[in-house]
């Protein structure tokens, strides 16, 4: 793994498994790690987060769950590659607009969205519905997980059964989130105010309603792009 300027950040004590597997994530996606690449050792994380060990290995178990990561026994921890092996070509973007990205995305995003529709299983729908109530869980005590969130999109576009869909908008979501991340409104109770729409979309797809999943995934997309700008 290359040298990093990103750090781990010590959390509160409160929910402090599920705000460590934040602080992972986002130490993941801001220092733009790749499947293959290494996690810092329990012990280091421990140090960095200044938590436990057992409060970390929680933490990676969450992330292990959510298929983030792939916990090697004797190993280490790996970032795990959520496309297979099979990835043929790359598309790299050149000097595009935060407003043309934020174009690309809803595009992306309404295509995936009536995949899911279309062929997402029982199953797969059930278990988005079943991520975003445990969002509105968190969020009834002011806690927003990125975690879940991830998981959420994830199995939005997986169940989309669109390869290109997926990679292409995760990428975009990667990159939307550093931004975030780097910016004066990088705080995760910003994002409190969109669970509510991620348990109506869920229902939506669960309903088959193209129309209501639509407007709730533009919704969502254009108040996070807000926060790009700033």
């Amino acid at each position: 793994m290359s040298d990093t300027k990103y750090s781990l950040k010590p959390v509160e004590k409160k929910s402090l498994s599920l705000k460590i597997s934040n602080s992972i994530y986002s130490y993941i996606q801001m220092n733009g790690l790749q499947p293959g690449d290494k996690l810092p050792s329990e012990r280091d994380m421990s140090a960095m987060l200044q938590a436990s060990r057992n409060s970390v290995r929680e933490a990676l178990r969450i992330l292990e769950d959510r298929d983030l990561i792939e916990v090697r026994t004797g190993l280490g921890v790996f970032i795990k590659n959520p496309y297979g092996e099979n990835s043929t070509f790359s598309i790299r973007l050149h000097n595009c607009t935060i407003q043309e990205i934020q174009e690309l995305q809803i595009l992306l995003d309404q295509q995936a969205v009536k995949n899911a529709i279309n062929r997402a299983s029982v199953v797969e729908k059930n278990k988005m519905l079943s991520i975003a109530s445990e969002m509105v869980k968190l969020s009834d005590n002011g806690i927003y997980s990125h975690v879940l969130d991830h998981d959420f999109h994830s199995t939005l576009y997986e169940s989309g059964k669109n390869s290109a869909v997926f990679q292409l908008v995760t990428k975009i979501r990667e990159n939307r989130f550093v931004l975030q991340e780097s910016s004066e409104s990088g705080n995760d109770t910003i994002w409190l105010k969109t669970v509510p729409q991620h348990l109506q979309l869920a229902e939506a797809i669960l309903k088959c309603n193209l129309d209501v999943a639509s407007s709730l995934i533009e919704e969502i997309d254009e108040y996070g792009f807000q926060f790009s700008n700033i």
